[in-house]
Parts: C-alpha cells; sequence; structure tokens
C-alpha cells in the first residue's frame, strides 16, 4: 500500500496498527457475503452442505483480495477526514 495517495496526498497509514480494525470489517462483511449464499443453496435449492462449503470456499477465493483492499479503504474512510487544505501544507515540494 503507498504511504500516500497519490491523487490527494492524503496519508494512508496515519498511525501504527491503523488497519487492525479493517481485519475486523473484512471480517464481518465475509461472513455475511459468504454465510447468505451457503444458507441459501442449502435450504432453497437443497444443495448438500458439504456442496454449499465447497461453493463458499471458491467464493471466498475468488474474492479474498478485493474484499481485504476494499475493506482498508473502508476503514480509512470511517476515520479519516479529507482536509485537502492541511494536507497541502504537510506534503513534501516536489521539484522546488
Amino acid at each position: 500500500m503507498p504511504t500516500r495517495c497519490p491523487h490527494c496526498n492524503q496519508k494512508m497509514e496515519p498511525e501504527v496498527g491503523f488497519y487492525y480494525g479493517a481485519m475486523f470489517v473484512s471480517y464481518i462483511l465475509s461472513a455475511w457475503m459468504l454465510l447468505l449464499p451457503t444458507l441459501l443453496l442449502v435450504f432453497y435449492f437443497k444443495w448438500s452442505p458439504t456442496g454449499a462449503i465447497f461453493f463458499a470456499i471458491f467464493l471466498a477465493a475468488l474474492v479474498y483480495v478485493r474484499l481485504l483492499r476494499g475493506s482498508r479503504s473502508l476503514w480509512l474512510h470511517i476515520n479519516v477526514k479529507h482536509d485537502p487544505a492541511a494536507e497541502a501544507k504537510e506534503a513534501p515540494t516536489q521539484g522546488k
């Protein structure tokens, strides 16, 4: 992950261990994302529990990286207020 956003110069890691909370966001999102389709397959479509679990594992493997990055982004958006004026003052001058 870059240290600063290339577009707005937002600091991407405000403090050490900042993304520890993103792990909880990822857990909540993945639990609902995997639980609901699995239960739907078992109880509505009458799949075997083993088949539904394999489907959930396949689905988790497909979306793992995207979910991880999305939860980090969501955590950053929830906790950091974007102030372009303050960040422009902090930014090192490039080429001047």
